[in-house]
């Protein structure tokens, strides 16, 4: 059965989409469900899944081509013969006189006197392998990097070198005392940090030395590969040379990778830094910039036409203005326009500081790129002169974004007309703002800006050059977040998958999730912040239930637990309190016991035992500000909020001038700024917070105009970019089904959306399923117009009183024969007066249609089939066809199939078994333990270091960080019989027992298996003509091409290892596949989440769980089961199994 016109809501979050079919003209829900995933991301730290292969692999790289350098100057000196390889191998055995040899000694000596083949290889090969600190780009390695630590020390040694006179690092390092206890960088240190330029400085020193020594015979060329491994054109000739690096990126490679632009085909998007695209930008936010009389607000600006928007000559003016300033303020784009000081920006940037309420010092905008080529050339103005038009910026500007090494840079900027000395001063232009491309080609941009320049929007000047403005408004491609791109992908399937089964929608109503565009940091923010609101609140009831007996671990619990017990307030015990109740506290306590309209003080026990006595009102009341928050809230007696009724405290009592005063006094006094430049972070942080929380209540407590008098519209607006961003990717890729309302795609506002359910009274227990995103999705559904407008009603019943004596009844503007409206203005005004007599006549608060509460309750419960039917038995609309097509929600999760992942664990283990399954893994000293020592191999080895490594610990309660803030040297030697220093002990040798792996580095090295890809599943019969079943895991360095199938069963069976032939396969489980495993009298039942292969056993999630923690994790012993079935889920959960 078909709805033949129906809403689809959409309830969209980071890991989930809810979705709802809401038939529009036999007002019921359809259909709904949830679609459940994933965020691609690491959950502890927000980093892409594939950081960590993505690092490991840089370095194995890294590596390698640190290994074919070494090779290659192997192979060098025995081509040139030199060396033998014979030669070259005793040279590096730990265990030959060359080891004991000081490198650094010899790299100082070989500066004028003569080393011998074996000592000129040992300098080069250490030289090879640490080769000093180089980026491609000057500029960058001027900047400020890893804190400005690298930048610093190569700066400080660069002035010792020349300072002490050393010629070389290698001079410096053997010589300087500096560098006596240790050369080399230790961990997050950089203090002995050198160039590569001063490294290739000394290989060059160091080759001219010894050219009439051991390298007398060799070419000037092959040394000139050997070094640099390029010719005197700048071609590769040895990617293998000792200071050769491989650029970090390529035209060709960025070219790859940058987009088309949006409307031209075929035309690369612009560099963000072209002229072109800067002036663009700024020309765009020109003409979206309105002023407004000072004495007024934007909206009341709009209403009575008293905006100011610039024209094409202030717009010009604006620009050229820019060109000459590198930033630009609100008051300075004012004062160039010409317009009075009488006007501020409607809306400005930044923050709003006490001592420029209207913003206008904030930054407007600037031409950053303009203006850093300009200052780069302001000591060559000829070239300035030669620069400053749009095609030689635009060139500039694409070469600096495209190229990252100076080189390059140089050879590019040799094509344009310039001198040596511009060429110089443009690569030592910073890079921060020559990164990335805009969404527009140089085409499209030179086409577009000139109708912007003349004062249209960019929506009307895509339109004038024959652009598809919406068509082409939204692009997955914009979307740079991974889990925003993740989230718009699975809702475009959620949203396909309802069409192909009820076709076209009519409308679709979209809610997104507050969290949803922000990064992992401020998600992380959010969450903690609801955590702590949720503990305090839950504190809160306590308090009020059980008094002054409980202990609060909150810091605002403790505080308001303190405040009573100062103000000897008396707590009764076995009270209920409600979700009112504890705002109501809450505010007690903000507002240091008093009512904020009368400063009357608040008797706590009366305003918990009597709701009538005290009443929270709305500062703004709701029917006009749609503000159901906090800070929009206050607690006063109920006589003043009556009194009050709809208005404003300054509409209240502002004639009053004396109240009015002592009112902004106590406003004012309550909600002080509080200090957030402390010596404590965690009080500055804190205090940061209750700022922003205590701005926004005096905005609200204090504003002396809010001309707002409706919020019908923006409850339907949804302004957050991201928001937006979903509605414009609907609108462009769904087709609607027909009819005569052209706003097809709704965004209804996240505060209205909460404030009906929550006086719809569908409360949303997040922590006991998924089910309540169906529930949002299916009140986002519901919300239309009408709804709005009976929402509004009643949030401002008192007006409504004074409206009906206007208005007249239906009847009397209808034809008594005919039926004809007879006035239309005054028909609708009737209309209006009748929803309002049903508004103030209904004892509830109005919802969609009757009954619309229960079902939405009801049709989101976890209950089984026939529960639910009996449940709906007479429900509104619900015949016995329509009742029998129903089904509890069935929560659908997306699949993880990829067989791309870890192919095994990081650590490197020996391959030597101690017992049946102990191996050795180093463990940093840092992180040792009495027990790890225990299990140690110096027990066996080394009975001093284990004694040693013992008493330590046992001295500082086990803490490895304390027993070893001082190094440890074995047998307690700092230096050799040749007095060299000694390294101390860094890591320790443990046993430890090791799951599965796999031998690696031809069977020199053990390590554990990576991410396990999925699991087989294999049946037979055994002896007694049971089924049994065994499961076969399959890990991600078991797949890919040409590889066998894994037979290995785990854990192995007595009398067989592998499967074979007479094994019959069942399915393969990925993680999230359903599975159901048949036992003799029951069924197990979940959604696939991992395999223990050491007991056999698999875990699986219940379809509608919440998290993955706890109960909702239930472990199966599939092996005896009869029956192994695994269920492809659709995306709206609708072929899952039912019975």
């Amino acid at each position: 059965m078909k709805p033949s016109k129906y809403s689809l809501g959409l309830d969209i979050g980071t890991t989930s989409v809810g979705w709802a079919v809401i038939d529009l003209e036999k007002e019921r829900i359809h259909d709904l469900g949830v679609r459940i995933f994933e965020r691609p991301e690491d959950p502890q730290n927000g980093d892409s899944l594939a950081k960590p292969r993505r690092d490991a692999r840089s370095a194995r790289h890294r590596l390698k081509r640190r290994r074919q350098r070494l090779n290659y100057l192997k192979r060098f000196f025995v081509n040139e013969k030199i060396l033998t390889q014979a030669q070259i191998a005793e040279i590096l055995d730990p265990k030959s006189t060359y080891n004991k040899l000081d490198a650094y000694a010899l790299r100082d000596k070989a500066l004028n006197h003569k080393l011998t083949a074996e000592e000129l290889f040992k300098v080069l090969y250490q030289i090879s392998k640490r080769r000093g600190f180089k980026s491609n780009r000057k500029s960058v390695e001027e900047t400020d990097r890893e804190g400005g630590r690298v930048s610093k020390a190569l700066t400080i040694n660069e002035q010792l070198l020349a300072e002490r006179g050393y010629k070389t690092v290698g001079q410096a390092l053997a010589q300087d005392e500096k560098y006596t206890e240790h050369k080399r960088n230790k961990r997050d240190s950089y203090t002995n940090s050198f160039a590569r330029a001063d490294f290739i400085h000394e290989l060059e020193e160091i080759i001219r030395s010894q050219r009439k020594y051991a390298l007398n015979n060799v070419s000037d060329e092959a040394l000139h590969s050997l070094i640099y491994g390029v010719d005197s054109d700048g071609l590769l000739t040895n990617s293998s040379a000792i200071m050769y690096q491989r650029p970090f990126m390529t035209e060709e490679l960025i070219k790859k990778m940058v987009g088309e632009c949006t409307f031209e085909k075929g035309e690369k998007r612009a560099p963000r830094a072209s002229y072109s695209f800067e002036i663009f930008q700024f020309a765009n936010n020109l003409v979206n910039l309105v002023f407004v009389p000072k004495n007024t607000n934007s909206r009341q600006a709009k209403r009575e036409h008293l905006k100011l928007t610039l024209n094409p000559e202030q717009i010009a003016a604006v620009v050229a203005e820019a060109k000459k300033t590198a930033s630009i303020t609100y008051k300075k784009v004012r004062q160039v326009a010409g317009i009075s000081e009488e006007y501020a920006p409607g809306y400005v940037r930044g923050k709003i500081n006490k001592d420029d309420p209207y913003g206008e010092k904030n930054e407007f905008g600037k031409l950053k790129a303009y203006h850093d080529i300009k200052k780069a050339l302001k000591s060559t103005p000829g070239d300035w002169m030669k620069v400053d038009n749009e095609s030689m910026l635009n060139k500039i500007a694409y070469i600096l974004t495209t190229e990252h090494e100076d080189v390059e840079i140089l050879n590019k900027l040799s094509e344009l007309p310039l001198s040596d000395e511009a060429k110089c001063a443009i690569l030592k232009i910073n890079p921060k703002n020559f990164r990335s491309f805009g969404h527009l080609s140089i085409k499209a941009l030179q086409k577009i800006t000139p109708h912007i320049l003349s004062r249209l929007t960019y929506d009307k000047a895509c339109k004038k050059v024959g652009y598809d403005y919406r068509k082409k408004a939204a692009n997955l491609e914009q979307i740079t977040n991974p889990v925003v791109k993740r989230a718009i992908a699975q809702t475009n399937k959620v949203v396909r998958a309802v069409i192909r089964k009820y076709g076209n929608p009519y409308f679709i109503r979209v809610e997104t999730a507050r969290d949803l565009a922000k990064n992992f940091k401020d998600r992380k923010a959010i969450e903690n912040e609801n955590k702590d609101n949720q503990a305090f609140n839950s504190e809160v009831k306590e308090i009020i239930e059980h008094g002054y007996s409980i202990k609060p671990k909150t810091k605002r619990g403790k505080n308001l637990l303190e405040f009573l017990r100062e103000n000897n307030v008396p707590l009764s015990q076995n009270i209920n309190a409600n979700g009112q109740m504890i705002t109501k506290v809450k505010l007690y306590r903000e507002q240091n016991g008093k009512c904020l309209y009368s400063g009357d003080p608040i008797d706590f026990q009366t305003m918990i035992h009597d709701d009538n006595a005290y009443q929270v009102d709305h500062i703004v009341p709701f029917s006009r500000s749609n503000n159901d928050g906090l800070t929009n809230k206050v607690l006063v007696k109920t006589e003043e909020n009556q009194e009050k009724a709809n208005r404003t405290p300054f509409e209240y009592f502002g004639g009053d001038e004396t109240r009015w005063k002592q009112f902004v006094a106590h406003v004012n006094a309550i909600y002080q700024t509080r200090d957030v430049k402390t010596s404590d972070k965690a009080i500055n942080s804190e205090n940061y917070k209750f700022n922003g929380y205590a701005m926004r209540k005096k905005q609200n407590l204090l504003i002396e105009e809010y001309k707002n008098d409706s919020w019908n519209t923006r409850a339907l607006n949804d302004t957050r970019y991201i928001t937006r961003f979903v509605q414009n990717y609907l609108r462009q890729t769904v087709s609607f089904a027909e009819g005569d309302d052209k706003q097809r795609v709704l965004a209804p506002n996240g505060t209205i959306t909460s404030y009906l359910r929550k006086r719809w009274g569908l409360s949303k227990v997040r922590e006991e399923d998924v089910l309540h995103h169906a529930a949002d999705a299916a009140i986002v559904a519901a919300i239309d117009q009408h709804v709005i407008y009976r929402a509004n009603l009643y949030a401002k019943r008192g007006e409504v009183i004074r409206f009906l004596a206007a208005a007249k009844t239906m009847n009397e503007k209808t034809n008594k024969l005919t039926g004809e409206i007879l006035d239309d203005d005054a028909f609708t005004k009737a209309q209006r007066r009748k929803d309002a007599l049903q508004v103030l006549s209904d004892r509830h608060f109005p919802e969609p249609w009757s009954g619309f509460r229960d079902e939405v309750d009801l049709r989101t419960r976890n209950i089984n089939r026939e529960s639910l039917h009996e449940k709906l038995q007479g429900a509104h609309l619900y015949d016995e066809n329509f009742l029998s097509e129903i089904e509890p929600i069935f929560v659908s999760r997306m699949p993880r199939r990829k067989a791309t992942a870890q192919a095994h664990k990081e650590t490197i283990r020996s391959p030597r078994i101690k017992g049946d399954d102990q191996r050795t893994v180093r463990i940093p000293l840092s992180k040792i333990k009495i027990k790890d020592v225990e299990n140690s191999v110096l027990k066996e080895s080394d009975a001093w270091l284990y004694s040693k490594l013992i008493s330590l610990l046992e001295a500082n309660d086990d803490n490895p960080e304390k027993a070893f803030a001082e190094p440890v040297y074995k047998n307690d030697k700092k230096f050799d019989k040749h007095g060299k220093p000694l390294m101390p002990v860094s890591t320790v040798k443990v046993y430890s027992t090791q799951p599965s792996g796999f031998l690696i580095n031809k069977g020199r090295a053990f390590v554990n298996n990576g991410s396990m890809i999925r699991l087989d599943v294999y049946q037979k019969q055994n002896q007694k003509g049971k089924i049994e079943h065994f499961f076969v895991p399959v890990y991600t360095h078991q797949v890919g091409k040409n590889q066998p199938t894994p037979t290995k069963i785990l854990p192995a069976p007595k009398g067989f290892t592998d499967v074979d032939e007479i094994f019959t396969k069942v399915c393969s489980l990925y993680p999230n596949d359903y599975v159901r495993c048949y036992f003799k009298n029951t069924i197990e039942e979940g959604y696939y989440l991992a395999y223990d292969s050491a007991s056999g056993q698999i875990t699986v999630l219940n379809h509608s769980a919440a998290n993955k923690e706890g109960d909702n994790r239930v472990r199966i012993s599939p092996r005896s089961a009869t029956l192994i079935k695994r269920y492809d889920i659709s995306i709206l959960g609708d072929n899952a199994p039912r019975s």
